[in-house]
This record gives structure tokens, C-alpha cells and sequence, in this order.
């Protein structure tokens, strides 16, 4: 059974503080590498600045290409050679450096705001996630426990099993705060105070562990 929260308020108030704290965090930090990851993006401008270049340079050649006269021996056939030459060594360089350069730049905002955002939101989220979630499970078992004593009117033994477990779990200071006579109440079966702040301590109201109203038996006449 999971309860995500104790029943007293500022236990409570205080999960859900932490709660929202938590991902407030995650989320501050999110957007930062966001903001990292499209700074960094923008930076494509200037490969697609080298790939439009070298977009242009093709252009020019193919101008100058379809321009070259045909017909002429060994001119017509160099001056085509040449311009196949520039295009390999130009244009078709700047269109792949450009390609290059804008994978690259896509790869490092990626890695940046990985970088950035991911380590702090991990250093505060699975540790308190982790707290959490065993949180959730004790108050959950606490209060299915609770609910067993009570559904099947064993509510006075339960008070009995807390109040011995306080006694062996709970500090000096929460003890004597607990009962002035721990071991009195043990001895002398006062469950009670021992048993509640066992329960207050698992987040639980003690008026939970109410004690089931069975009926009454009639008294029995021996005529």
C-alpha cells in the first residue's frame, strides 16, 4: 500500500513543500539546458551560411559552364575541365564543410545542455525521489497495519506491538517526550501514549487505531 502523505498537516505541508521544491528544481534546470541547446543551435546560421556559399559558387559555375562555347577543339573540352575542377574544389567543399559544421553544431547543443541541466537534476532528484518513494511505502504499511488491527478488533494488541516497538525504535528525547514512564507504562500494560507516538511518528493519526465497536453478549441466566 502507498499513502503519498501523513496524515498530521505539517508533515504533510512539509512533503508537499518538498515536493514542489523538487520539481521546481527540475524544472529550472530543464529550461536552462533548453535555453544552452537553442543558444548553441543558432549557431547553424553561420553553416548554413558556408553551405549557401557554396551553393552559390555551383551556380556560378554552372552559369559559366552552360556559357562555354561547343565546337571549339581543346578549348571548349578545357574550359568544361576547369569548371568541373573549381566545382569539386569549391562549391561542393563549402556544401559539405556546411553540412558538416551543422551535424556538429546540432551534436554540441545536444551534449551542452545534456551536460548542464542533467548532473544537478539527478544530484537532488534521486535522492529525495528515492527518500520519497520509501516514505510512501512506510506510511502505506503503517496504515494498512492500522487498518487490520482495527477491521479485525485487534486494536488493544496493536497499541501493545507499537508501544514495545517505540520503546526499541524511537530516541531517548522522542521516549521521555512520549511517556514520563516508558518502562512503567510497559510493565503495567499503558499502551496508549507509547503506541501514538509510534503512530504520529509513521504519519499517522492516532485515531486511526480507534477500537472496534463489537456487540455486546448477552448476558447468560443459568436457570
Amino acid at each position: 500500500m502507498i499513502k503519498a502523505y501523513p496524515d498530521r498537516t505539517f508533515p504533510a505541508f512539509m512533503r508537499v513543500l518538498g515536493d514542489l521544491l523538487t520539481i521546481a528544481w527540475t524544472i529550472a534546470w530543464a529550461a536552462l539546458g533548453w535555453l544552452i541547446y537553442q543558444t548553441v543551435l543558432g549557431l547553424q546560421v553561420i553553416a548554413d551560411g558556408i553551405t549557401s556559399t557554396g551553393a552559390t559558387f555551383n551556380a556560378w559555375i554552372a552559369s559559366f559552364r552552360n556559357a562555354v562555347p561547343t565546337g571549339i577543339p581543346f578549348l571548349s573540352q578545357f574550359l568544361l575541365d576547369t569548371a568541373t575542377t573549381l566545382q569539386r574544389y569549391s562549391g561542393d567543399q563549402l556544401v559539405s564543410a556546411g553540412h558538416q559544421v551543422h551535424q556538429a553544431i546540432f551534436q554540441l547543443a545536444i551534449v551542452l545542455a545534456v551536460l548542464v541541466a542533467l548532473p544537478p537534476i539527478l544530484l537532488v532528484l534521486v535522492p529525495y525521489g528515492t527518500w520519497r518513494w520509501r516514505d510512501m511505502r512506510e506510511v502505506g504499511a503503517a496504515l494498512a497495519f492500522v487498518r487490520i488491527a482495527s477491521l479485525t478488533g485487534r486494536a488493544d494488541q496493536a497499541r501493545a506491538v507499537l508501544a514495545y516497538r517505540a520503546v526499541s525504535t524511537l530516541s531517548f528525547r522522542q521516549l521521555m517526550s512520549a511517556s514520563a514512564d516508558p518502562v512503567g507504562d510497559i510493565a503495567e500494560r499503558r499502551y496508549d501514549r507509547l503506541a501514538n507516538a509510534m503512530l504520529i511518528r509513521a504519519g499517522l493519526d492516532p485515531t486511526r487505531l480507534a477500537p472496534t465497536d463489537l456487540p455486546e453478549l448477552p448476558a447468560h441466566r443459568g436457570d
